[in-house]
This record gives C-alpha cells, sequence and structure tokens, in this order.
C-alpha cells in the first residue's frame, strides 16, 4: 500500500504520523540538514562572542583581551579574534551551500512522490471511483493540493533549520549569562504555548481553504467543458458570477490563513523583544565589568529570537499544511481500497462469453439491469438495443469489466471473469467510445495509446479502421499531431483513429458504443466498412443508436427497462420484437402506427 495511506490505530492521522508520511525515506537528509545547521550555529554563536569581545577590547583602547565571557575564556590578540571570526564566517559562509541544496532536494522529490503515488493509486483505482469523482478534483489534488502539501515539507526543513539554530544559540546565551538566557528561554517556550490556540484556528481556515480550492477547480473545469454552450446560451454572465463566488470563498479564506500565518511569528518576535529589553536592563544594571558579556548575550539573544520566530513561522505553516496532506491521504486511501483485486488464471483467448442472472443498481432502490442471461460464442457480432436509460451502457461497463454485478456470474470460457488476471484481460479487449477521445501527441502515438508497437501494427490498424488514406493525405502524414480542439481531423476521422487504436493490438473481444450516432454519412459508410471486414475475425458487441449499424450483427439485445426482452437474428426480431421493428420503421421513414407506442 501507499505510504501516502498509513495512518494510526485510532483512524485518526497524527501530525508526526503525517510529517513521516510527507517526508517519506528522507531521513538522512533530514539528518544532514540538521548535522549543517548545529554548526552553522556553532559557527555563528562564535562570530557573535568574538565580535563582542573585539568591541568590548576597542573600547577600553587596549590591542590583548583576556578574560571571561561567562564561562568562555578568552586570551588572545585583537588581531587573532579578527581571524577567527573571519574563519568562522567563511565556514559558515561555506555551509550555507547544503543549507540551501538540502531543503530544496527535500521539497522537489517530496513533490515528485505525492504526485507519483497519487496517480499511481487513481490510475489502479476501479472504474467505479474513478467515474465518480467531480470534474477537476484529481487535476487540484495532483496541483494545488500538492503544491501545498509540498510547502510543509519546506516549513519542516525551515523548522530543522531555525530549531537547531535556536538550540546553539540559546545555550552559547546560556554559557555567557544564565540568567539572562533562561528568562528568555522560558519566556520563548510559554510564547509558543499561548499561540497554539491561533495555530489550531490556521490549520483549520487552512482544511477549509484545502475544500474551497478544490470546489474552484471543479468550476473551473465544468465552465471550460461547457464553454461553447455558455457562448450560444448567452448566459456568460451568470456563468462568471457562478464562478466569481468559487473564487470569493477562496479569496476569503486564503486571506484568513495569510493573516494568521503573518500575526503569529510577528507577534512572538515582538514579545521576545519585550521580553529581551527587560532582560538586558537587569543585565546592565550589574555594571560595565560585565560589558563584553552584556554585548554577547544581546547578540546572541537577539539572533536566537531571530530563529525563534522562524521556528514559530515554521511550525504555523506546517499546521496549515497538514490538512493539504490529509486530503492527499484520504484520496489516495479511497482509490487503493478501491482497486481490483487480480485473478490466478491465465487468460490466453476470449471463446464464449456469458451472463447467468446479472443484475447491477447504481441505488440499491434503483436497479439498472435485472436479471441478465446470455451466451455469445468468439467470434459473434453482437448488437444491443433499446431506448435511452434502458441500461445499455451499464451492461457494456460489466462486460468491459469496469464494474462488477451485484449479482449473478459474468463467465469467459465458462469460468467467472474476475478469476483471470487483469493483464491478460486487457490485451485481449478493445474499446470505442461515443465520443472520440484523442491525446494531443502525433496520429501514430494516438493510435499507439502508450503500448510498445511497431509502426506496422500501427499502419495494419489504420487500414483495417479505413484512415490511412486521411492519413497520408495531411502533409505530416503518421507525425500529424491531434488532440482535444484540434484543427487537424474531423469527428469522423477522430472517431477512426479511435478505432485503429482498439484494432493495433489484435483484440479478441471489441466493444463499440454507438460508433456513428453523430457521424456525417461518408464517415459512417467508412466505419461500416471497418466493421464488416472485422466480421467473425473477432467478438463484437456494438451499443447501435443507427439500426443502419445492425447489418453488421449477427444477432441483436433489445434491453428494456433493463431487462433482455429478446436477443436473436435482425429478421426474426422484426416479427417477434415491436420495440425493433418500431426503430426500425422510423430508421427507415415509416410510420410505426401502434407499435412505436407498445
Amino acid at each position: 500500500m501507499s505510504k501516502l495511506v498509513e495512518i494510526d490505530t485510532s483512524g485518526r492521522v497524527a501530525t508526526r504520523k503525517r510529517l513521516a508520511v510527507l517526508l517519506g525515506d528522507r531521513r538522512g537528509a533530514i539528518v544532514m540538514l540538521a548535522l549543517a545547521s548545529t554548526i552553522s550555529g556553532l559557527a555563528e554563536s562564535g562570530i557573535l562572542v568574538l565580535l563582542a569581545q573585539i568591541a568590548s577590547t576597542a573600547a577600553k583602547g587596549g590591542s590583548q583581551t583576556r578574560g571571561n565571557i561567562g564561562l568562555i575564556h578568552i586570551h588572545a590578540s585583537a588581531n587573532t579574534l579578527f581571524a577567527i571570526a573571519f574563519a568562522l564566517t567563511i565556514g559558515r559562509v561555506v555551509l550555507q551551500a547544503p543549507l540551501s541544496i538540502l531543503p530544496a532536494r527535500i521539497a522537489a522529490s517530496v513533490q515528485a512522490r505525492l504526485r507519483r503515488e497519487l496517480f499511481g493509486s487513481f490510475i489502479k483505482a476501479s472504474w467505479e471511483m474513478q467515474s465518480s469523482e467531480r470534474e477537476g478534483h484529481l487535476q487540484d489534488t495532483m496541483t494545488s493540493q500538492v503544491l501545498q502539501a509540498t510547502g510543509g515539507a519546506l516549513q519542516a526543513t525551515q523548522l530543522v533549520i531555525a530549531g537547531f539554530s535556536f538550540v546553539v544559540l540559546m545555550g552559547t546565551a546560556l554559557t555567557v549569562n544564565v540568567a539572562a538566557a533562561l528568562v528568555i528561554l522560558v519566556a520563548a517556550v510559554v510564547l509558543f504555548g499561548l499561540l497554539r490556540p491561533m495555530n489550531a484556528l490556521g490549520a483549520r481556515r487552512a482544511k477549509e481553504l484545502s475544500k474551497a480550492q478544490l470546489n474552484f477547480a471543479a468550476g473551473i473545469n465544468e465552465a471550460s467543458r461547457l464553454a461553447e454552450e455558455t457562448r450560444v446560451f448567452g448566459v456568460a454572465d451568470a456563468q462568471f458570477g457562478r464562478v466569481d463566488r468559487l473564487v470569493g470563498a477562496a479569496e476569503a479564506l486564503f486571506y484568513r490563513t495569510q493573516v494568521i500565518g503573518r500575526l503569529s511569528p510577528s507577534l512572538y518576535q515582538s514579545a521576545i523583544y519585550l521580553i529581551l529589553v527587560g532582560g538586558l536592563a537587569v543585565l546592565y544594571s550589574q555594571g560595565s565589568a560585565h560589558f563584553a558579556a552584556l554585548g554577547a548575550v544581546v547578540l546572541l539573544i537577539i539572533r536566537a529570537g531571530t530563529y525563534g520566530q522562524q521556528v514559530q513561522g515554521a511550525y504555523q505553516g506546517l499546521r496549515q499544511s497538514l490538512p493539504f496532506i490529509e486530503r492527499l491521504q484520504d484520496a489516495a486511501r479511497r482509490y487503493e481500497a478501491s482497486s481490483a483485486v487480480d485473478g490466478p488464471l491465465e487468460l490466453p483467448r476470449i471463446g464464449s462469453i456469458a451472463f447467468e442472472g446479472v443484475s447491477f443498481a447504481y441505488k440499491a432502490d434503483r436497479p439498472v439491469l435485472q436479471e441478465i442471461s446470455f451466451a455469445v460464442e468468439a467470434g459473434e457480432a453482437i448488437g444491443v438495443v433499446g431506448p435511452s436509460g434502458a441500461g445499455k451502457s451499464t451492461l457494456i461497463q460489466i462486460l468491459l469489466q469496469l464494474r462488477p454485478p451485484d449479482q449473478g456470474r459474468y463467465l469467459v470460457n465458462d469460468v467467472p471473469v474476475q478469476d483471470y488476471r487483469l493483464k491478460d484481460w486487457r490485451k485481449l479487449v478493445a474499446y470505442v467510445p461515443q465520443q472520440p477521445r484523442l491525446v494531443h501527441a502525433s496520429v501514430a502515438e494516438n493510435i499507439r495509446y502508450f503500448r510498445e508497437l511497431d509502426d506496422e501494427a500501427v499502419q495494419r490498424a489504420a487500414r483495417l479502421a479505413r484512415i490511412e488514406t486521411d492519413i497520408l493525405s495531411w502533409p505530416d502524414g503518421y507525425e500529424t499531431i491531434v488532440g482535444p480542439r484540434a484543427d487537424a481531423v474531423s469527428g469522423g476521422q477522430q472517431q477512426r483513429i479511435c478505432l485503429a487504436r482498439a484494432l493495433a493490438a489484435h483484440p479478441e473481444m471489441l466493444v463499440l458504443d454507438e460508433p456513428t450516432s453523430a457521424l456525417d454519412p461518408h464517415s459512417e459508410t467508412l466505419i461500416q466498412e471497418s466493421l464488416f471486414g472485422l466480421r467473425h475475425e473477432l467478438t463484437l458487441f456494438i451499443i447501435a443508436h443507427r439500426m443502419s449499424t445492425l447489418d453488421v450483427c449477427d444477432r441483436v439485445m433489445v434491453i428494456q427497462d433493463g431487462r433482455l426482452v429478446a436477443f436473436d437474428t435482425t429478421e426474426l426480431l422484426q416479427t417477434s420484437n415491436d420495440y425493433y421493428r418500431s426503430a426500425s420503421l422510423l430508421a427507415a421513414g415509416g410510420s410505426s402506427g401502434g407499435a412505436a407506442h407498445s
């Protein structure tokens, strides 16, 4: 199971668990970051102590330093102190490389891993899960939600850097003056605790923002898909108003999270300065003999306060990123829970296909298919007809193993289909949807469709689909770029490219969903020629909208109200089934009389 879905036994994802999931196997890089931060903090502490001592020596007009700064004993010339301070500064500059590179590497790695694991979970999810996702949900989850979670990884690295630097500087301050440093340290811890309610509020607002961003992405996706209808119906203003409300909701939540994220560390820093002024006033009252210690404590605690502010800010940012991490975990968990279980048996070929009492319902009280039973032999061409909403598309989805039946059995070669390996099944089954869907790539790549197929297989499929003549007439031939909203090809050509895609891997079963319903007569004729050429070479299932498509079929199923009411040759259905006879008469331009309403 993906690391994205690790949870504790209580079912509630703890903060540390989310962090562990987020950072994954980057523990080595985190250790290196902590080590570099510690060394950098020690170098900075040394620089500040030396600068305080040099300033004290200069104020006294001397060139030699002998004395103590707290527990630190110094005996050296000013030039030596300058040299040591310079060396420490160079060393700290060198350390900025790993302190910059490691967080960037960790964040980039986390972002790529989150995207790979999430999409890997989605692509293996069941069709039921994939088809139920709201438009734009996956896109936004893969982009803005992952970016927010990646921000959490950056905040975690900043928390490590600032936290270790804060500890080192405060530790050095304790060696210089225990009383002043303890006051500041206790104050920092108390302030951190006092600001926790604000941090929790920021996390809640971030969770609401995550949901608002998903809603916004879904609204934009729908508006883009319906742009043509929006323009035709003249509802652009109303559509803008709908999206504007989604923008406004996200804007308000983004504003609140930003205010909380910025206000919390600012309040922390201001409070630390108030305490610092009071503590230094007490230290100063001890007299000028403590001038060097006073300067060192001032420098150390001011820098420590800066790191403390960064710790508070990073912690606040990390808390606000947790809802996005949780949403990613929830999505991956849902996807993986729905993935199909692979069967143990090999499937060398598809012979007989049978349904035995298959029923299916999207809602328990509204069955879509009821007690469907039939048997088909290899090489048969089967048509599927029926009124809209009869259950034809659901029948096809079950045939393709996109949905499992709620009841009954689906048999291939007299064996339950779920007992076969999915890899074998998918090699032998192909599908042509009603609406052609092309990727933005060459014609050859669209036919190949991410499979290891050579050029001969691509060209053979194009010839079978009666599209090769068109392809060769284009200036770039098989390298012509096509895709969503591309101008290069017509709807009929896109449909034939999809048919070529389905035929390229030599399937044994081909399912077509109303392949000619929206085609011009020329394209319909070419598709019909392709189907006649394929007849008896493979098993065909064709959902037919135009009755002329059924000319290629050996037998035809009539589906009404979710039931298989007839399954026979077209000649027998003309005399035995009222729906088929009525549909045939309407297709021929005749009058169906009373049969049209039967």
